[in-house]
C-alpha cells in the first residue's frame, strides 16, 4: 500500500516537472519569436537579412478594375474644294470729255400734251360786240405763245354744216380783237344768246396728195349758255410737239 502511494507521487512530481519544462519552452519560444536575437536562440537570423527585411517595403497587390478599352470612330478626313481665283479686272481709263467752243445752246425737250400736235383748252366770256350774238372764236401758238397761223378751223354750229373756211391768221380784224396773229372767229346765231352745243377742230395747214386735211387736235366740245356773259367760247390750242412747228 505505501509502494503504491510512493509510486503515484512519483508520477505526479514528474507530471508537475513536465509541465513546467513545457511552459519555459513555451516561453523561450515566446521569446525568441519576439527578439530572435536572444542569447539562447540558437539559430539566429543574419542581421543583414534582417535589415534588408525592414528597410525594404512590402508591395501589396492592389487589384484595379480596368474596362475593356471602347472603340472610337475616327473622323474621316474630308476634301474641301478651294475656290479658284477670279480674275479682276484692270480698270481702263476714261477719256475726259472736251469741251467745245463756242458751246452750242441745247434745246430742253418738252413733255408731250396730247396725242395730236395741239392741245386746247376753252373758257367762257361775253362777246366783244356787246350785243345778242353766240359763237366761238380763238387762236393758235406754240409753248412760248408765239402765233400759229395758217392752220384750218373747223366749226360745227347746231343745224349749220361743217366747213373749213376759217383759217387762223387770215383776217387781220380777228388778230386786232382778239390780240394775236393766229386768230379766228365764227358766229352760230349772230342775233341772240342761244344755248348751243359747238363742236370744234383745229386741222393741218396742207392737204395730203389726196387733197385732204388731216386734223391736228381732238375735238373740242364748246357749251354756250343763253346769257352774255357765255356767249362766247373762246379756243386756245398750244402745239405741244416741237418737231411740228416749221409745218
Amino acid at each position: 500500500m505505501k509502494r503504491d502511494m510512493r509510486s503515484v507521487s512519483f508520477f505526479n512530481l514528474m507530471s508537475v516537472i513536465l509541465l513546467g519544462l513545457t511552459g519555459l519552452l513555451v516561453l523561450a519560444y515566446l521569446v525568441i519569436l519576439i527578439n530572435p536575437y536572444v542569447l539562447f536562440n540558437p539559430f539566429p537570423p543574419p542581421r543583414e537579412l534582417a535589415r534588408a527585411e525592414k528597410s525594404t517595403p512590402t508591395l501589396t497587390a492592389t487589384s484595379t478594375s480596368v474596362l475593356p478599352p471602347t472603340w472610337t470612330p475616327t473622323a474621316t478626313p474630308t476634301t474641301t474644294l478651294t475656290p479658284l481665283p477670279i480674275p479682276t479686272r484692270t480698270p481702263t481709263r476714261s477719256l475726259s470729255p472736251t469741251p467745245t467752243w463756242p458751246p452750242t445752246a441745247t434745246s430742253t425737250p418738252r413733255a408731250t400734251r396730247a396725242p395730236f400736235p395741239f392741245t386746247c383748252e376753252v373758257t367762257y366770256r361775253a362777246n366783244l360786240y356787246g350785243i345778242p350774238w353766240s359763237g366761238v372764236a380763238g387762236h393758235l401758238q406754240d409753248l412760248d405763245g408765239n402765233p400759229l397761223p395758217g392752220y384750218h378751223v373747223a366749226v360745227n354750229c347746231p343745224g349749220i354744216p361743217e366747213t373749213l373756211d376759217q383759217v387762223a391768221g387770215a383776217d387781220a380784224r380777228y388778230n386786232l380783237m382778239y390780240e394775236s396773229g393766229a386768230a379766228w372767229e365764227r358766229a352760230c346765231d349772230p342775233s341772240a344768246y342761244r344755248a348751243l352745243e359747238i363742236q370744234v377742230r383745229i386741222y393741218d395747214k396742207y392737204p395730203s396728195p389726196d387733197g385732204t386735211f388731216h386734223p391736228v387736235s381732238d375735238w373740242i366740245q364748246v357749251q354756250l349758255g343763253d346769257w352774255a356773259t357765255r356767249s362766247l367760247g373762246y379756243i386756245t390750242c398750244t402745239l405741244n410737239w416741237e418737231e411740228w412747228r416749221d409745218r
